[in-house]
């Protein structure tokens, strides 16, 4: 998932690639939110008149345009380039890989976008791609933050829900570092900048954890207190997916550097 001047130059760069044939063309489909390009008309007046007089057709050519995008995709498609549109309110369980060609800096829109794969019921395991200029000490940082503190990447399926619950606002977060890309400009700078954000989001991660689990067993009797603790005290409890399945660790989500 793009910003949506980098899906336009994206998918321009694609389809220059791939052979001349239409029908090879049109195997990558751009969702934008608004999708008024020729090849997205073509599909959404395809995809009404297939399903005319059902109640597939809302009647709101927003919604329309979703599901007609999404239907293409999953019977014909093989690449969607998607803007943040495509971050929430549509499943794509029938794919199995996600690439983050810009990623953001709200670890919540990051769920948000692993969830249109990830989600209950997916029978693959998911795959994750980052792409990170290595050559940006503010790109690694954030990457970092979000790898080791919040644990997007590099966890068992559900690590992160922790984590994620535990903070007061992704905004806030995404706007403590857009600050330090404002302000800070030399390396040090940088450095510096991100190991105190790291320290304070380590004391309010750790309090606001603390905190739940203490509120949670002063509300549960006895019995389930004992089982929470067995479940805690079991390293084996927590390979477990949230639908039952047993868990893929490595194949979850995997980092790819550029």
């Amino acid at each position: 998932m793009i910003t949506d001047y980098h899906s336009k130059y994206l998918a321009s760069d694609l389809m220059r690639r791939r052979s001349s044939d239409s029908s090879d063309k049109l195997a990558v489909v751009l969702f934008n939110g608004t999708n008024t390009d020729d090849q997205s008309k073509a599909i959404y007046r395809e995809w009404v008149s297939r399903h005319e007089g059902s109640d597939r057709v809302t009647g709101s050519r927003t919604a329309d345009m979703r599901s007609a995008l999404v239907d293409y995709f999953r019977e014909q498609g093989r690449i969607m380039i998607a803007t943040e549109a495509g971050a929430e309110g549509i499943n794509l369980q029938f794919c199995s890989m996600v690439v983050n060609y810009d990623l953001p800096w709200n670890p919540q829109r990051i769920e948000q976008r692993i969830g249109r794969c990830h989600r209950y019921g997916q029978k693959h395991d998911v795959v994750v791609v980052n792409f990170l200029n290595r050559k940006n000490e503010a790109d690694q940082r954030v990457y970092q933050l979000l790898s080791e503190k919040f644990e997007l990447f590099e966890g068992v399926f559900g690590a992160s829900d922790e984590v994620l619950g535990a903070i007061e606002s992704g905004v806030d977060f995404e706007k403590r570092i857009a600050g330090i890309y404002q302000q800070c400009r030399q390396t040090a700078e940088i450095k510096s900048a991100f190991d105190e954000l790291q320290l304070e989001l380590t004391l309010e991660i750790n309090e606001a954890m603390t905190h739940a689990r203490r509120k949670l067993l002063e509300n549960f009797d006895d019995e389930v207190r004992e089982k929470l603790k067995m479940r805690n005290a079991d390293p084996f409890d927590r390979s477990f997916c949230r639908d039952g399945h047993h868990r893929q660790r490595v194949s979850r989500r995997c980092r790819f550097r550029a």
